[in-house]
This record gives C-alpha cells, structure tokens and sequence, in this order.
C-alpha cells in the first residue's frame, strides 16, 4: 500500500520554532503504511508506560531508552490508561502482521504500540524514538526541548526476514563495546541480522574450550610482522554471550561464522598436522599477505574432522541462532590435488574431481551441524560440486555470470549479499549510499515460488583496509540506513530523493549515538 502523505503545518507546542508534518515524520526505513493526523502527543514527567500483556520487559526498555535525555522516568503501569499514556499491547488479531509487524497510533492524549509479538513492540518502540527530536538519543539529560510526538498511524512490516550485517572481525579485532554500538545502531533501523565473521586466516577470534591453543596462539599476530596489539584478541564465551544477549533484547540475531575448508591458516600455526603439506603458519595482516593461501583443511584426515566437531559442538552450545556459517569461500585445490589423503577420500566415496570433494566435506560438515539442530549457511561457492537442498545460500559472487545465472533457479534457501551492491569495504566511489539503494534482492527471471526463498539481503564489511573504529564506522554509515529500507520497505514503496530527505535528517541521529559517517567532501 502506498504510503498517504498529508502535508500541512502542524503548531508545535513550544516558543522554539514551528515545524511541517514532513520535518516531523523522517522514518527509516519508510513504513508499509502511514497517515498523518492533527496535533502532537507530548512527553512529560507525568507520562506514563502502561502495558496489556507480558511486556513489563519492552515497558523497561522503553523507559530506559528515553530516560537519560528526558531527566526523569516514566512510571510503568500494569493496567491500560487512557490518558497521557504509551500503551504496549500484544493482540493476537494481528497475526498477518507476522512476529515483527506492529501498529502505532499517537493522539493528542496516547500513544499505542499494538503487535502480535514482542518483536514487534520493539519496532513499534524504534518508529516512536525515531519520530521524536534526536536529542532523545543524548545519553545526558536535556533542556530545553518539548518531547513531542506528531499524530499519525503506522501499520508496518518487514519485506524480509534477513536483514543483515557481516562483520569480519578476524582480519581486524573489533572490540566488545564497538559491537555493541553497532547493535545498537542496527536495532534502531530495523535490522535483524549480525553476522560475525570469527575465523579467518587473520586470526581466529572465539574461544573454544577444548582447544586453548586457538586463543593463545591462533588469535594472535606472529610478533616479527609488528602489528598493533589492538587489532588482535579474542572474544571470551562470556564476552560472547553478553554480546549475544545484548542483541537478543535488540531483536538482533548473532550469527556465528566459522570458515573451512579454506580461509584457516590461523589453525596450522597451533595445529600444522590439519592442512595437508602440515607446515606451521606465521600468521600475519591482510596487507602482508594478499591474496588467497593454497593450504586449507585435509579433507582426508579424519583428525581434520574430529576438530571441527568439536568447535562446531561449542559453537551450537554457544549461540541460539537457527544458523551456523561455515564459509566454503575461495578455498584453493591444489593441496587436494597433492595430497595422497585427500585423494584417496575421492577414491573411496568415488568423487570425480576436488570440486565434489568440497561438496563431500560440506555436506559432512551440514549433516553434523543439523544433528545439532542447527541449519547450515556457507557463501555461494558451496554450490560447486552439488549441494544439498537444505543449506542456505550466501549469493556474493556478483562478478560471476554463471552463478548469476543459477541464483534465481536453486532450489535452495537464498541471502543476496552481492559484491555489486552490498560490501561495505569498497569505497563510496564505487558503491554510493544511491547505488546501495538501487539493489533489487529479487532477481530478474526468478519465479514467484522461488523468490519466496530469498530470505533476505546482507551489508559485508571486511576490516582488512579499515581498521579503526572511526574509519570503520564511516565504512558502514550511512550505507547501512539504505539496506535498511531495501530489506524492510517493499519494492513499490522506495524512491531515493524521499529516502535521501530522510537520511539527511537521521544523520544527526548518528551523531547522537556516537557514530561516525561518511559525508560527500571526506
């Protein structure tokens, strides 16, 4: 449905200035549908939260989300009120909403945030602090300001259920607290996805218990390439699960990426005898060592396979995501081709080349990770060779016309995340926050029953040029608020000189929560 725009003046209540509904009601990403009313609702300290259901908790986050700017708490009721009130409220009438869908509705006296589930609150809760002035982010109580909210209805829901951000912290180690900030820039756009790329041959960057080595020796740069100690280190299980909790309460889900067989020289410099040649790594940066290494996983050392379980065990113990990554990109064939293992493994399961062997090793490693109860996504190249039809795809390889051409056909669950538009390391000559904005996650030629299996699109962003918060931060912003609304706001609702009105608007909004971002004259 067509979003219905009424422009006229709205008074504000307040001696500052006097702004129109447009200045008013800048949402990112555009919801399905919107109208605006007459007047404004206006937060005081005598405002109150008042919940219908079990939502005490959103009713919290809620308060703490306005209490620092505001200076005061609002007082958190059980009972619907009808007057000068936000009322949260689960209604199961609006099951076609789905679980992330809600309904807000501002009048003059209440605010009403309606959703079939708690998820859905939450979105409703991130419209309602978009609508108010930006100070609202401050983390410091401010003046002068008449917390006002424009009368209006929403009725929204997501397009896709994936909508989502890679971050490689292996190349470069992102802290704890940057993560965080991140989760929270991501949950007020309505993403849903953080998908943490943990291993790589730059270091490996989560703890497993079972082998301490993967911490004490894999996380770290060899010494005689002097890299600084901050971009190494490791994430600590219960540093993870505090990140993953954080998220959880932000209607984001951690995804965990654990590479193999290639992308995992950090391995062979605590376990050698795992790669096929079996000669222990020095690991090194990015820059020191460009390009793709030949020494992956022996996929016919049964040892190889013992290991991976093992994490992979952890790993599912770890995370509550549905998902397990495992990569299965740009991993080199030459050492299959050598080793008289991995040779004799095609023999045995009568494999013709390396390719179905790599398809062999995956479909291995899916059917460990479903005992888990767990679902497997690699990058597209897990394709090669034959795949099930239960793995997920991570399409990227955009540069490639024959994948191209087999995305829109695969049977097979679908994540578009292509280099043309989605990785976030390229620099904004060459992927502008307007080309990010002109993506298309359906492809042209893909049926109707298939373009169901598109879960959705992902941003990437690999940290091997970028490598400091601030830069890292520009990297990301404001590219980041367009994949929002290419994976929320559906197709016949987005249109980029509207959306660049509201971008402008929320740039602000990052500066109040501490990001950087990338403007034109950088």
């Amino acid at each position: 449905m067509k979003t219905r725009i009424h422009l006229f003046l709205l008074t504000i209540v307040s001696s500052f200035t006097i702004l129109s509904a447009q200045e008013l009601v800048n949402i990112i990403p555009k919801p399905q549908e919107m109208n605006i009313g007459k007047g404004v609702f206006v937060i005081t300290s005598g405002t109150t939260v008042s919940i219908s259901g079990d939502l005490h908790n959103k009713a919290e986050q809620l308060r703490n989300y306005l209490e620092p700017a505001l200076g005061f708490s609002l007082a958190i009721l059980s009972k619907p009120t009808s007057k000068n009130t936000i009322e949260l409220s689960l209604n199961k009438e609006l099951s076609e909403l789905g679980e992330e869908g809600y309904r807000l509705n501002v009048k003059t006296d209440k605010v009403t945030i309606s959703a079939f589930t708690s998820k859905g609150i939450l979105w409703g809760i991130q419209t309602l602090r978009q609508l108010l002035p930006e100070q609202i982010l401050r983390q410091a109580t401010v003046n002068g300001i008449h917390w006002q909210i424009p009368c209006l209805t929403i009725t929204d829901k997501p397009r896709f259920n994936w909508r989502g951000l890679m971050l490689d912290c292996s190349r470069t180690f992102i802290p704890k607290e940057q993560i965080k900030k991140y989760i929270d820039a991501l949950s007020f756009f309505k993403m849903s996805v953080l998908h943490l790329h943990l291993t790589d041959d730059q270091g490996w960057r989560l703890q497993i218990k079972k082998y301490p080595s993967l911490t004490n020796i894999s996380a770290k740069f060899h010494e005689s390439f002097n890299e600084p100690q901050e971009y190494e280190g490791f994430y600590s299980q219960e540093d993870m699960k505090e990140i993953i909790a954080f998220a959880a309460n932000r209607n984001i889900l951690i995804v965990p990426e654990i590479e193999m067989p290639g992308h995992t020289t950090e391995v062979f410099a605590a376990f050698p005898d795992l790669s096929c040649k079996g000669d222990t790594v020095k690991i090194r940066s990015w820059s020191k060592n460009y390009g793709v290494t030949n020494a992956v996983f022996c996929a016919g050392n049964e040892d190889t396979f013992v290991f991976l379980q093992n994490v992979l065990d952890e790993v599912a113990e770890l995370f509550p995501s549905p998902y397990i990554h495992i990569g299965g990109d740009e991993a080199p064939k030459l050492h299959w081709k050598e080793c008289p293992k991995c040779q004799k493994r095609m023999v045995d399961e009568g494999l013709k080349n390396e390719n179905e062997l790599q398809s062999w090793f995956v479909k291995k490693i899916e059917k460990y990770i479903n005992s888990k109860g767990k679902k497997l996504i690699g990058w597209d190249e897990i394709i090669e060779g034959g795949l099930s039809e239960t793995a997920t795809v991570m399409y990227w390889r955009s540069w490639q016309k024959d994948i191209a051409q087999k995305i829109p056909t695969l049977p097979n669950n679908i994540i578009m995340s292509p280099t043309s538009h989605s990785y976030f390391d390229y620099t904004y000559d060459k992927i502008s926050t307007e080309k990010v904005y002109s993506f298309e996650p359906i492809p042209e030629g893909m049926t109707e029953k298939n373009s169901s299996k598109v879960l959705g699109v992902q941003a990437n962003f690999w940290s091997h040029l970028d490598r400091t918060a601030p830069r890292m931060d520009k990297q990301l912003f404001p590219r980041i608020l367009a994949m929002s609304e290419i994976a929320w706001t559906n197709k016949n609702q987005k249109e980029w000189s509207g959306f660049n009105i509201r971008l402008q608007s929320k740039l602000k909004s990052l500066s109040m929560m501490g990001v950087y971002f990338y403007t034109a004259n950088q």
